[in-house]
């Protein structure tokens, strides 16, 4: 036994396992100190991809977008939680929009990244590069690709751009209604419409004023009926009434040679 311990840094050094030094006690210690050191690089990996992670995703940050949702007020009592799974969907739906845009089309859900997730429901995110995974895709090909996908995005979360907000990224447009009736034959209808209103105008101020011509035509050739019956008495003499058009002869001054009227 002292001589197998003798033997045993030497054994080390070498990196005999147990196949070759059965017996011992100690065979299995090369291999704990090699899976030692890979959990121990393992480990280091991973927080320095978290710091790493940490450094691309800030408010502010180059790259980074910030979304806003309103949820409570769209869908009022049938609101949902946001939690991890709305995170997720998310994730997809970028990464979703991001394949669909030609130059990034192996992008993953793991390269979204999202920070500064508040109880509001607001956050940034960013999309790092699957080639590197260190450096972040430039804000205008996010934008472009979301904006490509926005209505696949609403729908996903049951919301609209009012209330799923990309900051800083114009809304898209909501494309033109489609009409069942052409456009040339609405404006014609509304044309020949304005043209038969002004029509059907002229022609009843027109019977308008012709009654009105009439009726005053009317009225006139009574007043002169009336003046050419009326007869005056005055100190007992009838008169005749003046013709006021064409003048009439007063018989009073007339008749010189009636008895009636001679001087005193």
């Amino acid at each position: 036994m002292g001589g197998d311990m003798g033997t045993f840094p030497s054994l080390l050094s070498q990196g005999i396992t147990k196949k070759n030094w059965s017996g011992s006690y100690f065979s299995f210690l090369p291999e704990a100190f090699q899976s030692g050191r890979m959990l121990g690089r393992l480990l280091l990996a991973s927080a320095w991809v978290t710091v790493a992670y940490t450094e691309l995703c800030k408010p502010g940050k180059q790259n980074a977008v910030k979304v806003r949702l309103s949820i409570k007020t769209a869908l009022g009592d049938n609101a949902y939680t946001w939690d991890t799974s709305e995170e997720y969907l998310f994730k997809a739906m970028v990464s979703f929009a991001m394949r669909r845009y030609s130059s990034h089309e192996k992008t993953q859900t793991s390269n979204v990244l999202l920070c500064n997730v508040t109880d509001r429901v607001s956050f940034w995110f960013v999309i790092t590069d699957s080639s590197t995974n260190t450096t972040t895709i430039p804000r205008r090909h996010v934008e472009e690709a979301i904006r490509m996908n926005r209505n696949r995005i609403n729908s996903a979360f049951l919301l609209n751009d009012d209330t799923l907000q990309f900051l800083e990224i114009p809304p898209t447009l909501a494309p033109p209604a489609e009409h069942t009736v052409p456009v040339w034959l609405i404006v014609f209808g509304i044309v020949l419409c304005i043209i038969m209103a002004g029509i059907v105008f002229l022609i009843i101020s027109g019977i308008q004023k012709h009654k009105r011509r009439n009726k005053k035509l009317e009225e006139t050739e009574v007043l002169e009926e009336k003046c050419e019956i009326a007869i005056t008495v005055k100190n007992g003499i009838p008169c005749d009434a003046l013709d006021l058009k064409s003048g009439q002869v007063n018989g009073v001054y007339a008749a010189t040679d009636d008895e009636r009227f001679t001087p005193l």
